[in-house]
Protein backbone atom coordinates (compact mmCIF):
# COMPACT_ATOMS: atom_id res chain seq x y z
CA UNK A 1 0.00 0.00 0.00
CA UNK A 2 1.05 3.23 -1.26
CA UNK A 3 0.32 6.42 1.03
CA UNK A 4 0.23 9.81 -0.96
CA UNK A 5 -1.61 12.79 -2.16
CA UNK A 6 -3.45 12.70 -5.27
CA UNK A 7 -5.60 15.57 -6.79
CA UNK A 8 -5.01 19.33 -7.80
CA UNK A 9 -3.79 20.05 -4.58
CA UNK A 10 -0.61 22.36 -4.61
CA UNK A 11 2.33 21.26 -2.59
CA UNK A 12 4.84 23.10 -1.02
CA UNK A 13 8.88 21.95 -1.93
CA UNK A 14 10.34 21.30 1.29
CA UNK A 15 7.62 18.82 2.07
CA UNK A 16 8.59 16.39 -0.92
CA UNK A 17 11.77 15.97 1.03
CA UNK A 18 12.85 12.63 0.09
CA UNK A 19 14.33 11.44 -3.40
CA UNK A 20 13.42 8.06 -5.45
CA UNK A 21 14.98 5.48 -3.14
CA UNK A 22 18.12 2.84 -4.30
CA UNK A 23 15.41 0.32 -6.05
CA UNK A 24 15.46 -1.93 -8.20
CA UNK A 25 12.84 -2.51 -10.90
CA UNK A 26 11.47 -5.60 -12.81
CA UNK A 27 8.99 -3.90 -15.17
CA UNK A 28 10.58 -3.03 -18.09
CA UNK A 29 8.10 -1.22 -19.30
CA UNK A 30 8.05 1.52 -16.01
CA UNK A 31 8.82 5.03 -17.18
CA UNK A 32 11.45 5.77 -14.54
CA UNK A 33 11.38 9.49 -15.29
CA UNK A 34 7.30 9.36 -14.40
CA UNK A 35 8.18 7.01 -11.68
CA UNK A 36 10.66 9.68 -10.04
CA UNK A 37 8.21 12.27 -10.15
CA UNK A 38 4.90 10.60 -8.66
CA UNK A 39 7.51 9.46 -5.81
CA UNK A 40 8.42 12.89 -4.95
CA UNK A 41 4.68 12.76 -3.14
CA UNK A 42 4.48 9.87 -1.17
CA UNK A 43 5.88 10.08 2.40
CA UNK A 44 5.36 5.38 3.24
CA UNK A 45 5.88 2.92 1.13
CA UNK A 46 4.82 -0.82 2.40
CA UNK A 47 5.61 -4.13 0.16
CA UNK A 48 6.00 -7.29 0.53
CA UNK A 49 9.50 -8.79 1.61
CA UNK A 50 10.85 -12.24 1.48
CA UNK A 51 13.72 -12.54 4.08
CA UNK A 52 16.11 -15.08 4.66
CA UNK A 53 16.87 -18.45 3.12
CA UNK A 54 13.54 -19.84 3.18
CA UNK A 55 12.10 -16.63 1.91
CA UNK A 56 9.94 -16.16 4.99
CA UNK A 57 7.46 -13.76 4.01
CA UNK A 58 6.95 -10.43 5.26
CA UNK A 59 5.16 -7.08 5.15
CA UNK A 60 7.53 -4.71 5.18
CA UNK A 61 7.48 -0.41 5.08
CA UNK A 62 9.97 2.14 4.78
CA UNK A 63 9.19 5.85 5.58
CA UNK A 64 10.30 9.05 4.46
CA UNK A 65 11.03 11.31 7.64
CA UNK A 66 13.54 14.31 7.69
CA UNK A 67 14.55 13.78 4.36
CA UNK A 68 15.71 10.41 4.86
CA UNK A 69 14.53 6.98 4.20
CA UNK A 70 14.25 4.98 7.13
CA UNK A 71 13.40 1.42 7.23
CA UNK A 72 12.73 -1.01 6.58
CA UNK A 73 10.61 -2.10 9.44
CA UNK A 74 9.11 -5.38 8.77
CA UNK A 75 6.02 -7.31 10.42
CA UNK A 76 4.51 -11.07 10.06
CA UNK A 77 1.23 -9.96 9.76
CA UNK A 78 -0.30 -6.77 8.31
CA UNK A 79 -1.69 -5.82 11.47
CA UNK A 80 1.32 -6.57 13.66
CA UNK A 81 3.99 -4.20 15.08
CA UNK A 82 6.32 -3.32 13.02
CA UNK A 83 10.07 -3.91 13.73
CA UNK A 84 13.34 -2.57 12.59
CA UNK A 85 15.44 -5.32 10.27
CA UNK A 86 19.05 -5.53 11.41
CA UNK A 87 21.68 -6.39 9.56
CA UNK A 88 21.76 -9.47 7.72
CA UNK A 89 24.95 -12.32 8.13
CA UNK A 90 26.40 -13.54 4.88
CA UNK A 91 27.15 -17.36 5.14
CA UNK A 92 30.47 -17.57 2.49
CA UNK A 93 30.75 -21.72 2.24
CA UNK A 94 34.34 -21.44 3.23
CA UNK A 95 33.90 -24.44 5.25
CA UNK A 96 35.11 -27.49 2.98
CA UNK A 97 34.51 -30.03 6.01
CA UNK A 98 31.14 -28.15 7.13
CA UNK A 99 27.79 -29.08 6.84
CA UNK A 100 25.30 -26.33 7.04
CA UNK A 101 22.21 -26.29 7.94
CA UNK A 102 18.90 -24.12 9.05
CA UNK A 103 15.42 -25.36 9.76
CA UNK A 104 16.32 -28.73 9.09
CA UNK A 105 17.55 -27.73 5.22
CA UNK A 106 20.77 -28.09 3.89
CA UNK A 107 22.62 -25.06 3.16
CA UNK A 108 25.21 -25.43 0.07
CA UNK A 109 25.98 -21.87 -1.72
CA UNK A 110 26.35 -18.53 -0.26
CA UNK A 111 23.44 -17.15 1.41
CA UNK A 112 22.38 -14.23 3.76
CA UNK A 113 20.69 -14.69 6.41
CA UNK A 114 18.27 -12.55 9.03
CA UNK A 115 19.20 -11.62 12.10
CA UNK A 116 18.72 -14.05 14.72
CA UNK A 117 18.67 -16.96 12.63
CA UNK A 118 20.34 -20.01 13.99
CA UNK A 119 22.00 -22.37 11.96
CA UNK A 120 23.57 -25.54 12.79
CA UNK A 121 26.77 -26.64 11.87
CA UNK A 122 28.22 -30.92 11.61
CA UNK A 123 31.07 -32.31 10.21
CA UNK A 124 30.46 -33.76 7.13
CA UNK A 125 31.89 -37.08 7.49
CA UNK A 126 30.29 -38.71 10.63
CA UNK A 127 32.79 -39.89 12.95
CA UNK A 128 35.94 -39.11 11.16
CA UNK A 129 36.27 -35.47 12.03
CA UNK A 130 35.86 -34.14 15.67
CA UNK A 131 33.57 -30.78 16.21
CA UNK A 132 35.76 -28.44 17.96
CA UNK A 133 34.08 -25.15 19.28
CA UNK A 134 29.84 -24.79 19.71
CA UNK A 135 27.58 -26.50 16.69
CA UNK A 136 25.19 -23.95 16.80
CA UNK A 137 25.95 -20.23 15.43
CA UNK A 138 23.52 -17.59 15.47
CA UNK A 139 23.56 -13.81 13.69
CA UNK A 140 23.83 -11.25 15.42
CA UNK A 141 23.34 -7.84 13.34
CA UNK A 142 25.52 -8.67 10.76
CA UNK A 143 28.61 -10.97 12.67
CA UNK A 144 28.10 -15.08 13.78
CA UNK A 145 28.60 -15.69 17.21
CA UNK A 146 30.17 -17.13 17.67
CA UNK A 147 32.48 -18.31 15.31
CA UNK A 148 31.70 -21.28 13.21
CA UNK A 149 33.66 -24.35 14.52
CA UNK A 150 36.37 -26.53 13.22
CA UNK A 151 36.64 -29.93 11.74
CA UNK A 152 39.79 -31.85 13.62
CA UNK A 153 40.74 -34.75 11.46
CA UNK A 154 40.60 -38.05 14.10
CA UNK A 155 43.14 -41.20 13.53
CA UNK A 156 41.86 -42.69 10.37
CA UNK A 157 42.20 -39.18 8.30
CA UNK A 158 45.94 -39.08 9.66
CA UNK A 159 46.88 -42.75 9.25
CA UNK A 160 47.13 -42.90 13.56
CA UNK A 161 50.21 -40.29 13.26
CA UNK A 162 50.31 -36.81 15.63
CA UNK A 163 47.78 -37.01 18.48
CA UNK A 164 44.58 -37.28 16.56
CA UNK A 165 41.70 -38.49 18.51
CA UNK A 166 40.17 -41.81 17.44
CA UNK A 167 37.75 -42.00 14.56
CA UNK A 168 34.11 -43.56 15.27
CA UNK A 169 32.40 -45.69 12.80
CA UNK A 170 28.96 -47.12 13.35
CA UNK A 171 27.16 -50.21 11.51
CA UNK A 172 23.58 -51.19 11.49
CA UNK A 173 23.55 -54.69 11.95
CA UNK A 174 19.71 -54.85 12.26
CA UNK A 175 17.21 -52.12 12.06
CA UNK A 176 17.77 -48.42 10.78
CA UNK A 177 19.80 -45.29 11.96
CA UNK A 178 20.14 -41.88 9.79
CA UNK A 179 22.25 -39.12 10.83
CA UNK A 180 20.54 -35.93 11.36
CA UNK A 181 21.68 -32.40 10.11
CA UNK A 182 22.65 -31.88 13.75
CA UNK A 183 25.38 -34.31 13.91
CA UNK A 184 23.55 -37.00 15.85
CA UNK A 185 23.25 -40.61 14.81
CA UNK A 186 18.97 -41.47 15.39
CA UNK A 187 18.17 -45.32 15.63
CA UNK A 188 14.71 -46.93 15.49
CA UNK A 189 13.95 -48.81 18.30
CA UNK A 190 14.60 -52.69 18.20
CA UNK A 191 17.87 -51.87 16.12
CA UNK A 192 21.05 -52.95 16.59
CA UNK A 193 24.25 -50.95 15.86
CA UNK A 194 28.19 -51.43 16.57
CA UNK A 195 29.91 -49.06 17.30
CA UNK A 196 33.54 -48.72 16.28
CA UNK A 197 36.77 -46.77 17.91
CA UNK A 198 39.12 -46.55 15.43
CA UNK A 199 42.89 -47.35 17.12
CA UNK A 200 45.81 -49.15 16.64
CA UNK A 201 45.70 -52.58 19.00
CA UNK A 202 49.09 -52.48 19.44
CA UNK A 203 49.08 -49.45 21.79
CA UNK A 204 46.73 -50.90 23.81
CA UNK A 205 43.04 -50.77 24.72
CA UNK A 206 40.52 -47.85 24.16
CA UNK A 207 37.69 -47.23 26.52
CA UNK A 208 33.94 -46.75 25.79
CA UNK A 209 32.27 -44.71 28.21
CA UNK A 210 28.65 -43.37 28.65
CA UNK A 211 26.76 -40.71 30.56
CA UNK A 212 23.94 -42.49 31.79
CA UNK A 213 24.56 -45.36 34.80
CA UNK A 214 21.63 -47.88 32.82
CA UNK A 215 22.75 -50.97 31.55
CA UNK A 216 25.91 -51.94 30.56
CA UNK A 217 27.11 -52.80 27.28
CA UNK A 218 30.23 -55.40 25.91
CA UNK A 219 32.88 -53.53 23.90
CA UNK A 220 36.07 -55.99 22.42
CA UNK A 221 37.88 -56.01 19.59
CA UNK A 222 36.43 -57.02 16.32
CA UNK A 223 37.10 -60.16 15.21
CA UNK A 224 36.81 -59.83 11.23
CA UNK A 225 40.08 -60.22 8.92
CA UNK A 226 41.25 -56.40 8.49
CA UNK A 227 39.32 -54.49 11.86
CA UNK A 228 40.89 -57.00 14.40
CA UNK A 229 43.77 -54.92 14.63
CA UNK A 230 42.05 -51.46 14.52
CA UNK A 231 38.12 -51.57 15.24
CA UNK A 232 37.28 -51.42 19.08
CA UNK A 233 33.60 -52.59 18.67
CA UNK A 234 30.51 -51.28 21.37
CA UNK A 235 27.63 -53.85 20.32
CA UNK A 236 24.75 -51.96 21.23
CA UNK A 237 21.73 -54.65 20.88
CA UNK A 238 17.73 -54.18 21.00
CA UNK A 239 18.16 -50.10 20.99
CA UNK A 240 15.58 -48.56 23.37
CA UNK A 241 14.90 -44.85 24.57
CA UNK A 242 17.66 -45.83 27.62
CA UNK A 243 20.22 -46.11 25.34
CA UNK A 244 19.48 -42.51 24.35
CA UNK A 245 23.03 -41.17 25.40
CA UNK A 246 26.46 -39.53 24.80
CA UNK A 247 29.11 -42.08 24.09
CA UNK A 248 32.72 -41.66 23.74
CA UNK A 249 35.80 -43.22 22.96
CA UNK A 250 39.10 -42.76 25.27
CA UNK A 251 42.20 -43.88 23.22
CA UNK A 252 45.18 -45.42 25.26
CA UNK A 253 46.75 -42.07 24.68
CA UNK A 254 43.96 -39.68 26.56
CA UNK A 255 42.41 -38.45 23.55
CA UNK A 256 38.84 -38.27 22.68
CA UNK A 257 35.67 -38.30 20.62
CA UNK A 258 32.72 -38.37 21.03
CA UNK A 259 28.80 -39.32 19.41
CA UNK A 260 25.26 -38.53 20.47
CA UNK A 261 22.29 -41.06 20.22
CA UNK A 262 18.73 -40.81 20.31
CA UNK A 263 16.19 -43.79 19.60
CA UNK A 264 13.37 -42.18 18.69
CA UNK A 265 10.28 -44.23 16.91
CA UNK A 266 9.21 -42.25 13.92
CA UNK A 267 7.15 -43.35 10.85
CA UNK A 268 7.63 -40.93 7.73
CA UNK A 269 4.26 -40.30 5.40
CA UNK A 270 4.49 -42.81 2.41
CA UNK A 271 5.37 -41.17 -1.15
CA UNK A 272 3.51 -41.34 -3.53
CA UNK A 273 4.02 -39.77 -6.93
CA UNK A 274 1.18 -39.68 -9.64
CA UNK A 275 3.65 -39.40 -12.94
CA UNK A 276 4.27 -42.37 -14.82
CA UNK A 277 8.27 -40.98 -15.57
CA UNK A 278 9.17 -41.20 -12.61
CA UNK A 279 9.77 -44.28 -10.79
CA UNK A 280 11.10 -45.18 -7.35
CA UNK A 281 11.80 -47.60 -4.69
CA UNK A 282 11.04 -47.26 -1.27
CA UNK A 283 13.49 -49.29 1.26
CA UNK A 284 10.57 -48.76 3.35
CA UNK A 285 8.75 -45.50 5.55
CA UNK A 286 10.64 -45.23 9.22
CA UNK A 287 13.47 -43.68 10.57
CA UNK A 288 16.16 -43.96 8.44
CA UNK A 289 14.73 -45.28 5.11
CA UNK A 290 15.62 -44.29 1.78
CA UNK A 291 13.61 -44.01 -1.08
CA UNK A 292 15.25 -44.08 -4.25
CA UNK A 293 13.65 -42.27 -7.45
CA UNK A 294 14.68 -42.31 -11.52
CA UNK A 295 13.41 -41.22 -14.60
CA UNK A 296 11.87 -43.06 -17.68
CA UNK A 297 14.46 -42.55 -20.89
CA UNK A 298 14.43 -38.98 -21.90
CA UNK A 299 13.52 -37.51 -18.58
CA UNK A 300 15.84 -36.77 -16.05
CA UNK A 301 15.60 -35.85 -11.85
CA UNK A 302 14.79 -32.46 -11.02
CA UNK A 303 15.69 -32.96 -7.21
CA UNK A 304 17.13 -35.42 -4.79
CA UNK A 305 17.69 -38.79 -6.02
CA UNK A 306 17.27 -40.25 -2.59
CA UNK A 307 15.42 -39.17 0.56
CA UNK A 308 15.96 -40.05 3.60
CA UNK A 309 13.34 -40.48 6.71
CA UNK A 310 14.50 -38.12 9.40
CA UNK A 311 13.81 -38.00 13.11
CA UNK A 312 11.30 -34.89 12.76
CA UNK A 313 9.05 -37.32 10.75
CA UNK A 314 9.32 -35.76 7.10
CA UNK A 315 11.68 -37.05 4.42
CA UNK A 316 15.11 -35.36 4.10
CA UNK A 317 13.61 -32.96 1.25
CA UNK A 318 10.48 -32.61 -1.44
CA UNK A 319 10.35 -35.62 -3.99
CA UNK A 320 12.02 -34.77 -6.74
CA UNK A 321 10.15 -34.65 -10.60
CA UNK A 322 10.88 -35.73 -13.77
CA UNK A 323 11.46 -33.26 -16.45
CA UNK A 324 12.27 -33.73 -20.16
CA UNK A 325 16.04 -34.03 -20.82
CA UNK A 326 17.70 -31.55 -23.19
CA UNK A 327 20.66 -30.92 -24.34
CA UNK A 328 22.22 -27.41 -23.91
CA UNK A 329 22.30 -25.23 -26.87
CA UNK A 330 25.01 -24.93 -29.56
CA UNK A 331 25.71 -21.37 -29.10
CA UNK A 332 29.50 -21.22 -30.01
CA UNK A 333 29.20 -22.49 -34.11
CA UNK A 334 32.55 -21.08 -35.64
CA UNK A 335 31.88 -18.50 -38.28
CA UNK A 336 32.00 -20.92 -41.44
CA UNK A 337 29.79 -24.28 -39.48
CA UNK A 338 26.23 -24.09 -39.67
CA UNK A 339 23.87 -27.25 -39.20
CA UNK A 340 21.66 -29.10 -41.26
CA UNK A 341 19.70 -31.05 -38.59
CA UNK A 342 19.40 -30.11 -35.04
CA UNK A 343 16.85 -31.86 -32.16
CA UNK A 344 18.16 -30.99 -28.44
CA UNK A 345 16.05 -33.76 -27.03
CA UNK A 346 17.32 -36.82 -25.59
CA UNK A 347 17.97 -39.52 -28.71
CA UNK A 348 17.96 -36.13 -31.40
CA UNK A 349 21.10 -35.33 -33.75
CA UNK A 350 22.83 -32.08 -34.63
CA UNK A 351 24.28 -32.69 -37.98
CA UNK A 352 26.97 -30.22 -39.44
CA UNK A 353 28.37 -28.90 -42.80
CA UNK A 354 30.87 -26.35 -43.54
CA UNK A 355 30.96 -23.34 -45.58
CA UNK A 356 32.43 -23.91 -49.42
CA UNK A 357 35.79 -23.97 -49.16
CA UNK A 358 35.84 -25.10 -45.60
CA UNK A 359 36.97 -28.52 -44.69
CA UNK A 360 34.66 -30.28 -41.54
CA UNK A 361 37.24 -31.34 -38.60
CA UNK A 362 35.92 -33.25 -35.90
CA UNK A 363 32.32 -35.93 -36.03
CA UNK A 364 29.84 -34.41 -38.23
CA UNK A 365 26.75 -35.26 -36.19
CA UNK A 366 26.40 -35.26 -32.64
CA UNK A 367 23.71 -37.24 -30.22
CA UNK A 368 21.52 -35.87 -27.03
CA UNK A 369 22.60 -38.55 -25.10
CA UNK A 370 20.41 -39.95 -21.21
CA UNK A 371 22.39 -37.86 -19.53
CA UNK A 372 21.85 -34.32 -21.42
CA UNK A 373 25.11 -33.86 -22.83
CA UNK A 374 26.28 -34.18 -26.57
CA UNK A 375 27.90 -37.15 -27.50
CA UNK A 376 31.31 -35.26 -28.41
CA UNK A 377 32.80 -31.76 -28.80
CA UNK A 378 31.25 -29.74 -31.72
CA UNK A 379 33.80 -29.74 -34.92
CA UNK A 380 35.33 -26.72 -36.66
CA UNK A 381 35.40 -25.82 -40.29
CA UNK A 382 39.22 -25.14 -41.67
CA UNK A 383 40.22 -23.73 -45.24
CA UNK A 384 40.67 -25.99 -48.20
CA UNK A 385 44.25 -25.33 -49.65
CA UNK A 386 45.65 -26.81 -52.85
CA UNK A 387 49.18 -27.35 -53.02
CA UNK A 388 51.88 -25.04 -54.40
CA UNK A 389 51.19 -24.36 -58.49
CA UNK A 390 53.98 -26.31 -59.97
CA UNK A 391 55.94 -24.37 -62.72
CA UNK A 392 57.08 -26.69 -65.12
CA UNK A 393 60.18 -26.93 -67.44
CA UNK A 394 60.24 -23.29 -69.98
CA UNK A 395 56.64 -22.35 -68.72
CA UNK A 396 55.41 -19.53 -66.49
CA UNK A 397 52.67 -17.85 -64.73
CA UNK A 398 50.61 -15.47 -66.48
CA UNK A 399 48.76 -14.72 -63.23
CA UNK A 400 49.36 -13.71 -59.84
CA UNK A 401 47.63 -15.24 -57.50
CA UNK A 402 46.86 -13.76 -53.84
CA UNK A 403 48.20 -16.74 -51.58
CA UNK A 404 46.77 -16.95 -48.31
CA UNK A 405 49.26 -17.32 -46.45
CA UNK A 406 51.34 -18.56 -48.95
CA UNK A 407 48.16 -21.26 -49.80
CA UNK A 408 45.88 -21.42 -52.68
CA UNK A 409 42.22 -21.79 -51.69
CA UNK A 410 39.27 -23.16 -53.33
CA UNK A 411 38.26 -20.66 -56.18
CA UNK A 412 41.80 -19.63 -56.86
CA UNK A 413 42.72 -19.90 -60.86
CA UNK A 414 46.21 -20.01 -62.47
CA UNK A 415 47.10 -19.37 -65.83
CA UNK A 416 50.40 -20.91 -67.28
CA UNK A 417 52.02 -19.81 -70.08
CA UNK A 418 55.30 -20.71 -72.58
CA UNK A 419 58.69 -18.88 -73.10
CA UNK A 420 59.23 -17.87 -76.64
CA UNK A 421 59.63 -20.68 -79.28
CA UNK A 422 57.91 -23.31 -77.24
CA UNK A 423 53.57 -23.84 -76.97
CA UNK A 424 51.26 -25.15 -74.37
CA UNK A 425 50.39 -28.57 -74.62
CA UNK A 426 47.53 -29.39 -71.87
CA UNK A 427 45.02 -27.09 -69.94
CA UNK A 428 46.55 -23.42 -69.71
CA UNK A 429 44.28 -22.79 -66.59
CA UNK A 430 43.76 -24.47 -63.76
CA UNK A 431 41.42 -23.91 -61.05
CA UNK A 432 41.49 -25.57 -56.60
CA UNK A 433 39.08 -27.50 -55.93
CA UNK A 434 36.51 -28.46 -53.23
CA UNK A 435 38.93 -31.88 -52.96
CA UNK A 436 42.44 -29.96 -52.35
CA UNK A 437 43.85 -30.63 -55.66
CA UNK A 438 43.74 -28.54 -59.06
CA UNK A 439 41.68 -29.27 -61.68
CA UNK A 440 44.00 -30.58 -64.09
CA UNK A 441 47.59 -30.82 -63.69
CA UNK A 442 50.25 -28.65 -64.99
CA UNK A 443 50.51 -28.11 -68.50
CA UNK A 444 54.22 -29.05 -70.75
CA UNK A 445 55.99 -26.69 -72.54
CA UNK A 446 57.07 -27.74 -75.73
CA UNK A 447 58.96 -26.82 -78.81
CA UNK A 448 56.64 -26.67 -81.80
CA UNK A 449 58.35 -29.47 -83.97
CA UNK A 450 57.96 -31.91 -80.79
CA UNK A 451 53.95 -31.25 -81.39
CA UNK A 452 52.31 -33.16 -83.74
CA UNK A 453 49.12 -35.05 -83.44
CA UNK A 454 48.68 -35.32 -79.49
CA UNK A 455 45.53 -37.03 -77.51
CA UNK A 456 44.93 -35.92 -73.91
CA UNK A 457 43.55 -37.97 -71.68
CA UNK A 458 42.18 -36.95 -68.10
CA UNK A 459 41.58 -39.42 -65.31
CA UNK A 460 41.37 -38.82 -61.55
CA UNK A 461 43.75 -36.03 -62.14
CA UNK A 462 46.21 -37.73 -64.04
CA UNK A 463 47.19 -36.59 -67.46
CA UNK A 464 48.09 -39.21 -70.35
CA UNK A 465 49.82 -37.47 -73.32
CA UNK A 466 49.95 -39.61 -76.62
CA UNK A 467 51.91 -38.02 -79.05
CA UNK A 468 51.97 -39.91 -82.51
CA UNK A 469 55.56 -40.14 -84.44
Amino acid sequence: MVINCEGNTTFAQDEFKCSLPDVTSIDDNLDITRFRSDFSKISEVKFPGLIGPLNERLICKIKCIDGNWVGPLCSSTPDGRFQPILRECLYRNDYPLLSISFKNSSIDKETYFPHGSLVVSKCKHFGLYKLKGESQVRCENGEWSPKFPECVPTSLITNFTGDAPPSIQYVVVSGSAVVEPSGELFVYPESTLWLDCIVLCALGDPEWSWTQALGQHSAAWAKNDGEKETHYRLTLTKMSARHSDQYTCTSPGGHTNTITIKVVSVVCPPINVSSPRIRLFAQGWRLGHSVHFSCQPGFHLNGSAVLNCMGNGKWSSLPPTCVETFCPMLRTLGPHLSLVEYNSSYGGRAVFQCAWGYRLVGPPGLECELDGRWSGDIPHCIPIYCPNAIVPENARLLTQVSARNGKYAVGDLITYGCDDGYQVLGESSIVCTENGFWSHPPPFCLPPSEIRKTDTIFIENTTFVHIED
